[in-house]
C-alpha cells in the first residue's frame, strides 16, 4: 500500500515541471495583402489532432507547451507552418491570398490531397458555386460547371435520373453511369421501376439534400478513379457533406425558397378553328373521311392537362464546434409541384455530422443522414394515356365532361386516369458511416470506416372501376441494402525538408441484398376499397439477390522540392458477378507532374503565377452486371410447370469464362496562373480505350437461347477539357469573376462480335428500340434512319433518299442509313458572377453543340393516316396545294397517304439539331448591411435574392420540338437522344431568403 502511494507521489511531482512548462500563447492572423484580419483560419497542432480556429477579429489563443510547430490552413490562402520558439507567447501570421485556389485540400479517393500537388484529373464543384439553386437532385448543380462531363436530363418529369457521362461512356450495355460516393459510402444505383413508373429510372441521388454538400469532385482520369478500380471506368463523383468548425460559435442557418413553374418550351398543335377546317379542307380528301361539325365550344386540351406548378423549400442547419468537437445539423423539406398534372414531389431529410477528437492520438466521427420522398407518378410518362402525351393528342372537338359535370368516356380520358387513380411512389433511405482514426505518430496513422445504405422504395397503384373493368391494383416493395467496411494504414512525412511521401493500404468489403415483393388485385365491389388484400383475384412474385466486393488498395505519393510530383495506385477487386476463376482483377494508375513555375527560368519571366505539367496512365474496370450473368440459371413457378406439376427450366445459358471489362486511359494535363493568378486556365487531353467490353448480345440459336452477356468489342473515348476563368474587374467595390468550360468528345466504336452484320458488312447491335443502332467504325448512339428528301415542290408528293442517294417515292427499310449521332461533340458552361457592394448577380449558360434528337411524337402529329383521330400538328397547316408550292405536308391528294408509306413514317424528318444554348440560372441577390443586422441582435447574416432557371434557350430554327435537352430512357445510355412527348425543362421564377443567426 505504501509502495502505491509512494508510486502515485513520485509519478504527480514527475509531471509537475511538464504543466509548469505550458504557456499561452496569443495572435492575429491577417491577409498578407491588406492586412484584414482573417477569421476561420484553422491552426493545427502538428503530430496531435488538436485543432482551433481564430476567433472573427482574426485572433486566437491557445495552451502550448515546449516548442511545437503550428501550421496555419484557410481556404484561398497558401497553408503556413511555423515552429514556436521556446519563449514565445504571441504568433502573428500573415497568409498569402491564392486566388487560384490551389492551396485548397480537395476529396480524392479514400483521402484528400492539395490542389497545387494533385496529378490527378478533378473538378471540384463548391457550395458556394451552387448556392441558392434550387436542385432536386445533386447531378444538376453539376450541368455546366465542369469540363468533360455531359448531363442531359431526361425529361422535366420529377423524380427521373439523368443521363451523366464523364468524358464519355466507357461501356455498351453494362453500367455506364458514374460512381456515386457520399462521405466515403458507394451508393445503390440499382432501377427500381415498374409499367407504372415514368420512362426513365429514378435518380440514385434522388434523396440528397442539396444543402448539405460542401463540395462534389469530380474524377476523371485513370490517376484519380483507378483507386476504385471495377467501377471507376465511366468516372467517380465524391460528394462531401458538411461539417462544423473547431471551436467556431454555433451558427444557426435558415433558408427559405418558393417559385412557380412553367414549361421551357411547346409544342404547336392545331386549336379548334384550325383543326375543322384543316380536317374537312384536307383530312376528307387524304382519307376519304367524312367531315365534321364543329361543337359548340372547344376543349383546350393542353390546358387542362397543364398549370402553373410551384416549388418550396425549407433548409434548416445548425454548425458548431469547441476544442474537441465539430457538429453539423441539417434538416430540409421541399415540396414540388410539376407543370403537368398528377406529377408531384414531396421530400423530408435529416443530416447529422459529428466529429470528436477524444485525445491526441484517437478521433472518431459519423456521418448520418435520413430521407422520406413521396411521389406522385405520372403513369408511364411517355405512354400514350399520360396527361401531357393526351393533351397534345386529343382533339379540340373531343370533350373532356359531360353537361352535368362528370367524365366524358373515363375509360379514355385523361383526367379521368389522373383523377380516379393513385399512383403513388415512396422511398425511405438510411445512409452513412462511423469511422475512427487512431494516430500511432504524427505520421501514421490507423482509420476504420463502416458505411451503409439502406434503401427502401415502394409503389402503390389504385386504378378506379370507372376507368374499366372492376378496378385493379398494384403495390412492390423494393429493399436494397448495402454495408461495406474499409479499414487503412496511412503515412505522410517529409523528409530533410525536400522529400514528401505519402502511402496508403487498405482493406474494403462491399456487400448488398436485394429483395422485392409484388402483389396485383383485380375485382373490387366498391373504390372506396384501396388495399391490393381487397381485391377478389390477387396474384404475387418475390425474388431475392446479393453481390459482393472484396478489395486491396495500395497508392504512394512523393513530392520532391514541392515541384516534381510522382503518385502510383494499385486496386485488385474480387467481384462476386464473375466465376471464381475469373473473380478478380487488378487495376493501377500510375502519374507524374512538374511544376515548372517553381523553376528559375519561368520565375524570371514574371508574369507566370503557376504552371503545372501532368500525365498519367491507368487501367479502371466494369462489373456492373446482372448479379449472376455468369450462371447457368433456371427458373421455378407458373411458366415452369408442366401437366399441372412444378417444374424448373433454363431461362439463362452458362459463361463462366466471363470477365471484368477494363478501360485504359491516358491524360496529359497543363495548368496555368498569370497576371496575379487573376486569368487561369486548365487544359486536359485524353484517350480512353475501353476492351473486352461486357455486351448483351445475340447467341446462336442452337444454345437455345437468344440472348447473353459476354466480352466482347472495343471502343475508344478521346477529347479535350478546356476550362478558362478570370477576374476582368476587381476594385473594393465591384468584382466580376467568368469562367468558360468545355469538353470535346469523340466516340468510336472499334469492333463487335460478328453475330449481326448489315447490307454494308458492318458489324453492329441493335438499340432497345432500333431507331439506334451501334455500329462498328461509328460513334455510340448512331441513328440509323430512312433519310428524307423533302416536299417535291411540282408534284406535291413526299420524297426520300434510297440507299444509294436516288430519290424514291417508297422507300424501305433497306433504304435506312447512318444518320448522325446523339452524342454531342461539345458541351460546356459560361458563368458569371458580378459583385457590386451589397448586390451579387449570377448568370450561367449551359450548351451542348453537334448531337441530333430524334422526336417520335412527330410520326403521330403528322399523321392523318390513323384509325383514330387525333389531333395534329399546326405545320400541317402549310400544305402543298400548287406547283412550286415550298409546303411542309404533302397535298391532300398525294398517294403517299394510301400507298403505306405515308408522309410521317420514321425517317430524318423527325430528326432533329439537337444543339441549343440555354440560360440555365440567372440571379440576383442582395446581403443586408451589418449594420442593419446588428440592430436585431438576433441576425448576423441576411441575404434576399430572385432566381429564373431555364428562361432562355436558342436552338436550331428548324427544331420543331419543346425541347432539345432530352433523354427518353434516362441513364440507358445505348439510346440517347429520344423523346416520345417527353416533358419539357421547367422554367421558374424563385425568390428565397437566406438568414443566419
Amino acid at each position: 500500500m505504501k509502495k502505491g502511494v509512494f508510486l502515485y507521489l513520485f509519478s504527480l511531482i514527475s509531471v509537475l515541471p511538464a504543466f509548469a512548462q505550458m504557456r499561452t500563447l496569443t495572435g492575429t492572423v491577417t491577409a498578407d495583402s491588406s492586412g484584414t484580419p482573417l477569421p476561420g483560419v484553422t491552426i493545427h497542432l502538428k503530430g496531435s489532432t488538436y485543432r482551433l480556429a481564430t476567433n472573427p477579429d482574426g485572433s486566437y489563443t491557445m495552451s502550448i507547451g515546449g516548442t511545437p510547430e503550428l501550421q496555419f490552413s484557410m481556404v484561398g490562402y497558401l497553408s503556413r507552418q511555423v515552429k514556436v520558439g521556446p519563449d514565445m507567447t504571441r504568433l502573428d501570421v500573415k497568409l498569402e491570398p491564392v486566388s487560384s485556389k490551389l492551396s485548397e485540400v480537395v476529396v480524392v479517393g479514400y483521402g484528400e490531397q492539395s490542389q497545387q500537388y494533385t496529378t490527378e484529373a478533378l473538378s471540384v464543384v463548391k457550395a458556394a458555386d451552387f448556392a441558392n439553386v434550387p436542385a432536386v437532385t445533386p447531378q444538376q448543380l453539376l450541368q455546366g460547371q465542369v469540363a468533360g462531363v455531359s448531363m442531359t436530363n431526361s425529361s422535366g418529369l420529377l423524380g427521373n435520373a439523368s443521363l451523366l457521362r464523364v468524358r464519355g461512356t466507357a461501356s455498351i450495355t453494362a453500367g455506364t453511369q458514374p460512381l456515386f460516393i457520399i462521405d466515403g459510402v458507394p451508393l445503390n444505383d440499382g432501377s427500381y421501376n415498374t409499367a407504372y413508373g415514368g420512362g426513365a429510372s429514378l435518380n440514385p441521388l434522388l434523396e440528397m439534400n442539396p444543402d448539405d454538400i460542401e463540395s462534389i469532385t469530380v474524377l476523371k482520369d485513370a490517376a484519380a478513379a483507378a483507386i476504385y478500380g471495377s467501377r471507376g471506368s465511366n468516372g467517380v463523383i465524391l460528394i462531401l457533406t458538411k461539417k462544423g468548425g473547431y471551436r467556431n460559435k454555433t451558427q444557426v442557418k435558415l433558408d427559405y425558397a418558393t417559385g412557380w413553374v412553367n414549361p421551357s418550351g411547346k409544342i404547336d398543335v392545331m386549336n379548334g378553328d384550325e383543326y375543322v377546317n384543316f380536317y374537312n379542307n384536307y383530312v376528307t380528301k387524304a382519307i376519304g373521311a367524312t367531315p365534321i361539325t364543329a361543337p359548340a365550344s372547344f376543349t383546350d386540351w393542353p390546358s387542362l392537362v397543364s398549370r402553373t406548378g410551384r416549388n418550396s423549400n425549407y433548409a434548416l442547419s445548425a454548425s458548431g464546434g469547441n476544442e474537441k468537437t465539430r457538429f453539423y445539423l441539417g434538416g430540409n423539406y421541399a415540396k414540388d409541384e410539376s407543370f403537368v398534372i398528377g406529377n408531384n414531389l414531396q421530400k423530408l431529410s435529416g443530416r447529422v455530422n459529428l466529429e470528436h477528437t477524444a485525445n491526441k492520438y484517437l478521433a472518431l466521427g459519423v456521418n448520418f443522414s435520413t430521407a422520406y420522398t413521396n411521389m406522385d407518378r405520372i403513369n408511364i410518362e411517355s405512354g400514350s394515356q399520360a396527361p401531357y402525351t393526351r393533351g397534345l393528342l386529343n382533339t379540340p372537338t373531343t370533350l373532356a365532361y359531360t353537361d352535368d359535370g362528370e367524365y366524358f368516356l373515363p375509360a379514355s380520358n385523361t383526367l379521368a386516369s389522373v383523377y380516379l387513380s393513385t399512383n403513388k411512389y415512396y422511398t425511405r433511405r438510411n445512409t452513412g458511416n462511423a469511422y475512427a482514426k487512431l494516430n500511432i505518430t504524427d505520421y501514421l496513422w490507423l482509420k476504420t470506416d463502416w458505411g451503409m445504405d439502406l434503401l427502401e422504395t415502394e409503389e402503390r397503384f389504385r386504378r378506379s372501376s370507372k376507368l374499366g373493368g372492376t378496378g385493379t391494383a398494384g403495390r412492390t416493395i423494393w429493399q436494397d441494402y448495402k454495408w461495406l467496411t474499409t479499414n487503412s494504414i496511412n503515412f505522410d512525412k517529409r523528409f530533410a525538408e525536400v522529400h514528401q511521401v505519402s502511402l496508403l493500404a487498405a482493406y474494403s468489403y462491399e456487400t448488398a441484398r436485394y429483395d422485392d415483393i409484388k402483389v396485383t388485385g383485380t375485382g373490387f365491389t366498391s373504390d372506396q376499397l384501396l388495399n391490393v388484400g381487397s381485391a377478389a383475384t390477387n396474384t404475387g412474385s418475390a425474388t431475392g439477390k446479393a453481390w459482393g466486393l472484396e478489395s486491396y488498395i495500395f497508392r504512394g505519393n512523393y513530392r520532391f522540392k514541392d515541384k516534381y510530383l510522382f503518385e502510383g495506385s494499385f486496386r485488385r477487386d474480387g467481384s462476386s458477378r464473375f466465376d471464381g476463376n475469373n473473380r478478380y482483377g487488378n487495376f493501377w494508375a500510375v502519374s507524374g507532374g512538374w511544376i515548372m513555375s517553381e523553376e528559375q527560368f519561368i520565375r524570371k519571366l514574371g508574369f507566370i503565377d503557376y504552371m503545372k505539367l501532368t500525365a498519367s496512365y491507368g487501367v479502371t474496370g466494369n462489373d456492373r452486371i446482372g448479379y449472376y450473368d455468369y450462371m447457368g440459371l433456371y427458373t421455378a413457378g407458373v411458366d415452369a410447370n408442366y401437366a399441372g406439376q412444378s417444374g424448373l427450366r433454363p431461362t439463362q445459358i452458362k459463361n463462366p469464362k466471363l470477365s471484368w471489362e477494363e478501360s485504359r486511359q491516358l491524360d496529359l494535363g497543363l495548368a496555368v496562373n498569370v497576371l496575379d493568378n487573376r486569368l487561369q486556365l486548365s487544359f486536359d487531353y485524353y484517350r480512353k480505350h475501353s476492351e473486352n467490353l461486357l455486351l448483351y448480345v445475340v447467341v446462336p440459336s442452337t444454345t437455345g437461347f437468344g440472348f447473353a452477356t459476354k466480352n466482347a468489342g472495343e471502343m475508344r473515348n478521346s477529347g479535350i477539357d478546356l476550362q478558362i476563368t478570370g477576374i476582368p474587374v476587381k476594385t473594393r467595390d465591384l468584382q466580376w469573376t467568368t469562367s468558360l468550360n468545355m469538353g470535346l468528345l469523340k466516340n468510336k466504336v472499334l469492333s463487335l462480335p460478328p453475330d449481326n452484320r448489315d447490307d454494308e458488312g458492318r458489324h453492329y447491335i441493335l438499340s432497345s428500340n432500333n431507331n439506334q443502332r451501334v455500329v462498328e467504325g461509328y460513334t455510340l448512339n448512331t441513328f440509323y434512319l430512312v433519310k428524307y428528301k423533302g416536299i417535291n415542290p411540282e408534284t406535291g408528293d413526299p420524297e426520300w433518299y434510297t440507299k444509294d442517294g436516288k430519290t424514291t417515292s417508297t422507300p424501305t427499310a433497306k433504304d435506312q442509313i447512318v444518320a448522325g449521332s446523339a452524342l454531342p461533340k461539345w458541351t460546356g458552361g459560361f458563368n458569371n458572377t458580378v459583385r457590386y457592394k451589397q448586390f451579387d448577380l449570377n448568370v450561367n449558360f449551359y450548351f451542348s453543340y453537334g448531337n441530333k434528337v430524334l422526336l417520335n411524337e412527330f410520326k403521330e402529329l403528322d399523321n392523318v393516316n390513323k384509325s383514330t383521330a387525333t389531333n395534329l400538328s399546326k405545320d400541317l397547316l402549310n400544305y402543298w396545294q400548287k406547283p412550286g408550292d415550298q409546303a411542309f405536308a404533302p397535298a391532300a391528294t398525294s398517294t403517299s397517304w394510301k400507298n403505306g408509306n405515308s408522309f410521317s413514317q420514321l425517317s430524318t424528318a423527325q430528326l432533329f439539331n439537337g444543339s441549343f444554348l440555354r440560360l440555365k440560372t440567372l440571379s440576383l441577390g442582395y446581403n443586408v448591411p451589418a449594420n442593419l443586422l446588428s440592430s436585431t441582435r438576433v441576425l448576423s447574416g441576411a441575404r434576399l435574392y430572385v432566381m429564373g432557371q431555364n428562361l432562355w434557350t436558342v436552338k436550331d430554327k428548324n427544331f420543331r420540338g419543346a425541347d432539345p435537352e432530352v433523354s427518353q430512357y434516362g441513364t440507358n445510355a445505348q439510346v440517347a437522344g429520344e423523346g416520345y412527348y417527353s416533358l419539357p425543362q421547367p422554367k421558374s421564377i424563385t425568390v428565397g431568403a437566406n438568414m443566419v443567426f
